[in-house]
């Protein structure tokens, strides 16, 4: 105490003094200090304690980072030393305001000690600073202190940040806030070496945060830590450059982007950085630090010999050991244990029961110092490696109980990720060896998991690529839980698995309705619209020139210039994405169960049918009123049956659609015996008149309302009325929808949009039909090119109850946001339908009488994304669409068979069910009938060529109507001149209509 009152500001006395005396730097001298200082403070004025609790501050903060002797004694010595102090300057002794400032000095200090100490119980140890810092933040605001504010923000961070107890994802984010919170005071221009410590915080939070984008997660920490090094330089600041050369390892470690070799490279690169500062000498810690994860960087290096890698990390590992002994640093010697076990059991080394033994010794000792009490997470780390150990072993249940030990740290809300990591393999090890219900435990944790993960990310594609690359989770789980008899359970999971990312748009438009769009999403849609505009202007030169039928899907662009525009659009999107209050977090989408699901059923005798396909069967599961029942199809896995879809249905359609035509009946016979469709009827759905068919995969493709049921010349269809739905899910959000049965048949108002390029001369006479049949205004009809605008469409959409679309249609397979509705001056696409800026919800009815308005391909997690389903997130509650390329003619007689159906009061699946009959049905005969007028009309207008003069717009209108009826009169005679007295009997001609959504 003397050397600090003599040499007041100058550290080197001190130093100097304590050099020469290490041997008494113990844990003792703590108890010396203890007792000195209390006889000593006792027996002087307060005045002169108050000095001498100064001078043990100092003292207690100098041999805090004191760099030789013991470490936790010098730690213990500190902290000591702060209490006594605290027992002078306490805050009730004293209103004075630089008392009450020392005292919160003090409690300062005392919270950094409890940061480092290593002696104790460490998850008690950052409570104990967690609540020292949260005092002094009561005398050290930001608006009188802000310096000192900031500095304990800071360092409460890192407590945060290393905290033990409590949850550990949300630790980690208070961190962040604080660190975030801290640099608002701590800028580069006022402060810059605190401002790097901030951001060097703040790269470590990022390197260990839990929620959000792991990816993206570790780019912020890297980025943080460059930003660091702009200010940490070898020449100003070689400690600290040290330290975040030292940090940046163990994040290219873990860094998911860029190339794996190159990013272990420059681990490898920033350890041996680090150790030019940190010698074995000079900083004994930190340099057995860096050494510990320059190993970690060796075990995983790809670059050079494997053999030469492994034995490189050994030797630097025995290095650390020097340095790091049980007894002054146990928690890193634990560590060092760990990474041990892990080098000896690693999956690329050749396996020798000797390495195994020795991984599992390592791993033991680690988990004398990782206790479940004191170092949770490293407890269940340790836990699962040595499961892993065990399973290379071939030790199933001494696995299988290290893994469940482990998962009672991890958890999928607290640490999802190795949550997921360790209850899949637990039931994927249960599944092996038939433990169904252990193996259902373990995949309902990681299905939490990915579920917890999935929504931590904002972004909608890696939110895709959470689910895609976990999906196999959710069928191993349905196939145990059939396994197991869990049927109920099996189904649940399996409607869980689906179209997830069409229910986040779903639930999106259902919970936003009504509400302001914020100015920055109408910022993005402004953006999203000016691309579509060039877009539509680059497609203008190309239009079609005839039938409906002939826009066909299309795998890629048109061309390279629009394939760019599309990639920016693409971007846009994702943006747009990022503020959905879903994507935000901010709204929890939560599974149904089979009670929620069966109370969509609003008819005894009406079933749902769910199809879900896994590596080896489809199982098909019949859901009714009051009762679950499965039908399996033994051996129709994904690519015994989804693959021979694809080779069979879908690429001969896009191939040769005239051959796909011919083959069309074949094709469905043989998937209908697939699918066992006369079993299932039989053992399943006898009595049962309508069917909600959930489709799985590319059976989203398959006209199920035309498979042959094994009676003689009876379809599907004949026997069931058909609707479909992407999931029940999607199902329950239609029926939520508020007013939907405020309207009824003689309320509704009816729009239409018919031949928006002037050559679909049959589209323009169905319009004309159902014109007359519902008496719909002029103003609700866009006939042509001069009326069929993109924005008047829009207009009509938001105006009207039902909406009729009779024009061009594309799928765009590869792109399925750029399928789109071809306009007189553009096009309306998918992607366009699912922004906030289409929200239809007096919509109650849209018939899609285009080509290929339902054709898509489904993602892995059986997301059908096409226009129907773009129409269903826009609001309507029922969309009429198409599976594949339609027939001009046959089209246009099905709606006007559909709406007269409609109009005598029959409900969508029934007006679809008995208009599909009609048009199978139809003779040359009833043809006659129908359009005995067209040809009569086509002889007015000729006689009426002469009428106008050429350059009038009279004369315009003139030529378009006499070209449509030309055209409708030849295609009506090519009908009669044909040899088949029922010309629309083929599948092919009424198949392809189906219907999604509600009744």
């Amino acid at each position: 105490m003397n050397t600090i009152s003599v040499n007041w500001g100058n550290p080197q006395a001190l130093n100097s003094l304590l050099l020469n005396n290490l041997e008494k730097l113990d844990d003792n001298f703590a108890k010396v200090l203890q007792i000195w200082a209390t006889d000593e403070l006792s027996k002087v004025e307060p005045s002169r304690a108050k000095e001498i609790a100064l001078v043990i501050s100092d003292f207690s903060i100098q041999i805090q980072s004191f760099p030789f002797g013991s470490r936790a004694s010098n730690l213990e010595i500190a902290l000591t030393g702060n209490k006594m102090a605290l027992t002078v300057f306490a805050i009730e002794a004293c209103s004075q305001q630089w008392h009450i400032e020392h005292w919160a000095v003090l409690q300062t200090n005392l919270a950094n000690v409890y940061c480092d100490r290593i002696k104790e119980n460490r998850a008690e140890n950052l409570e104990a600073a967690i609540e020292a810092y949260q005092l002094a933040l009561k005398v050290f605001t930001q608006e009188s202190f802000p310096e000192e504010w900031a500095t304990i923000i800071n360092n409460l961070g890192t407590a945060y940040n290393e905290r033990i107890l409590g949850n550990r994802a949300e630790n980690l984010e208070v961190a962040i806030n604080a660190y975030r919170l801290a640099l608002k005071v701590r800028t580069r221009e006022a402060f810059p070496e605190k401002w790097a410590s901030t951001q060097d915080n703040l790269g470590s939070a990022y390197d260990q945060r839990i929620k959000g984008d792991r990816a993206e997660n570790l780019e912020a920490a890297i980025e943080a830590y460059k930003l660091a090094l702009q200010i940490r330089t070898l020449e100003e600041l070689p400690q600290e450059w040290a330290k975040t050369h030292f940090n940046l390892s163990s994040t290219y470690v873990a860094r998911i982007k860029g190339d794996r070799a190159k990013n272990l490279e420059a681990a490898i690169k920033a350890c041996e950085v680090a150790l030019q500062v940190y010698t074995q000498e000079n900083s004994p810690e930190f340099w057995a630090k860096t050494q510990k994860s320059l190993a970690i960087a060796y075990r995983q290096r790809v670059h050079g010999n494997r053999t030469n890698n492994l034995q490189a990390a050994m030797n630097v590992y025995e290095s650390a050991f020097q340095v790091f002994t049980r007894e002054a640093f146990p928690a890193d010697w634990a560590t060092l244990q760990y990474n041990l076990g892990n080098l000896y059991s690693d999956s690329n080394q050749k396996k020798h029961t000797q390495d195994l033994g020795a991984a599992i010794q390592a791993y033991n000792l680690a988990l004398q110092i990782f206790t479940r009490v004191a170092f949770p997470a490293d407890w269940a780390m340790t836990q699962f490696s040595l499961g892993n150990t065990y399973l290379l072993q071939e030790k199933i249940n001494e696995a299988i109980e290290c893994f469940q030990l482990a998962l009672e740290i991890y958890t999928p809300t607290s640490l999802p990720e190795e949550c997921l990591r360790c209850s899949r393999k637990l039931g994927n090890i249960a599944f092996a060896i038939t433990l169904w219900n252990e193996a259902i435990k373990g995949y309902n944790n990681a299905i939490d998991a990915v579920e917890q993960i999935r929504t931590w990310a904002t972004s909608e594609s890696r939110r895709q690529e959470i689910l895609e690359e976990s999906i196999g989770i959710y069928e191993s789980m349905v196939q145990a839980c059939i396994n197991a008899g869990q049927i109920e359970k099996a189904f649940e999971y399996s409607e869980r698995s689906r179209s997830k990312r069409l229910v986040d748009l779903m639930a999106s438009y259902n919970l936003s309705q009504g509400e302001e769009i914020p100015p920055k999403v109408q910022e993005l849609l402004q953006q999203y619209e000016a691309l579509q505009r060039q877009i539509d202007q680059e497609r203008q030169s190309h239009k079609s020139e005839n039938n409906r039928s002939e826009t066909r899907a299309a795998w890629e662009a048109y061309n390279e210039a629009i394939a760019t525009l599309e990639t920016q659009k693409q971007q846009v999107w994702e943006n747009l994405r990022r503020e959905d209050p879903v994507l935000a977090g901010e709204i929890q989408v939560n599974p149904l169960s089979l009670s929620e699901i069966q109370k969509l059923i609003d008819q005894p005798n009406t079933a749902i049918l769910s199809f879900y396909t896994t590596n080896s069967d489809t199982h098909i599961f019949v859901v009714q009123q009051n009762q679950i029942t499965l039908h399996t199809c033994t051996g129709q896995g994904l690519n015994t049956l989804q693959g021979w879809i694809s080779q069979n249905w879908l690429l001969p359609y896009m191939n040769d659609s005239q051959k796909w035509e011919t083959q069309i009946n074949s094709i469905l016979r043989e998937l209908a015996e697939r699918l066992q469709i006369s079993e299932l009827i039989y053992q399943h759905i006898e009595g049962i008149k309508e069917l909600i068919l959930v489709p799985h995969l590319l059976l989203h493709q398959i006209p199920f309302v035309a498979l042959p049921t094994g009676e003689y010349q009876e379809y599907l269809g004949d026997k069931f009325l058909i609707r479909y739905t992407p999931s029940c899910q999607i199902l329950e959000f239609c029926q939520q929808r508020d007013n939907v049965r405020a309207f009824n048949e003689i309320s509704l108002q009816y729009g239409t949009v018919e031949d928006a390029e002037d050559n679909l001369p049959c589209a323009r006479f169905e319009g004309e039909q159902l014109a007359k049949m519902y008496n719909i205004p002029p103003e609700n009809r866009l006939i042509g090119s001069s009326q069929a605008t993109s924005n008047k469409y829009r207009q009509l959409a938001q105006q009207v109850q039902v909406l009729h679309s009779s024009h061009h249609a594309q799928s765009r397979l590869d792109n399925p946001l750029e399928s789109q509705l071809k306009l007189a001056d553009g096009s309306i696409t998918l992607g366009q339908l699912m922004t906030p800026s289409w929200r239809l919800p007096q919509l109650v009815e849209v018939f899609l009488s285009c080509c290929e308005t339902n054709l898509g391909i489904p993602s892995l997690t059986d997301d059908i994304f096409t226009l129907s389903t773009g129409f269903l997130c826009a609001g309507a509650r029922s969309v009429v669409s198409t599976l594949w390329s339609v027939n001009d003619l046959a089209t246009a007689l099905f709606s006007i068979f559909y709406y007269q159906l409609r109009q005598e009061g029959k409900n969508r699946p029934e007006a679809l069910h008995k208009a599909q009959i009609q048009l199978r049905e139809f003779t040359k005969l009833d043809l006659n009938k129908i359009f005995q007028e067209v040809e009569a009309r086509e002889k007015e207008l000729i006689g009426n060529r002469k009428k106008y003069p050429p350059d009038s717009i009279e004369y315009q209108q003139w030529k378009i109507e006499y070209n449509m009826y030309t055209k409708l009169n030849r295609q009506i005679k090519k009908i009669e001149n044909s040899t088949q007295q029922f010309p629309f009997s083929d599948p092919h001609y009424w198949a392809a209509f189906i219907c999604h959504g509600l009744q």
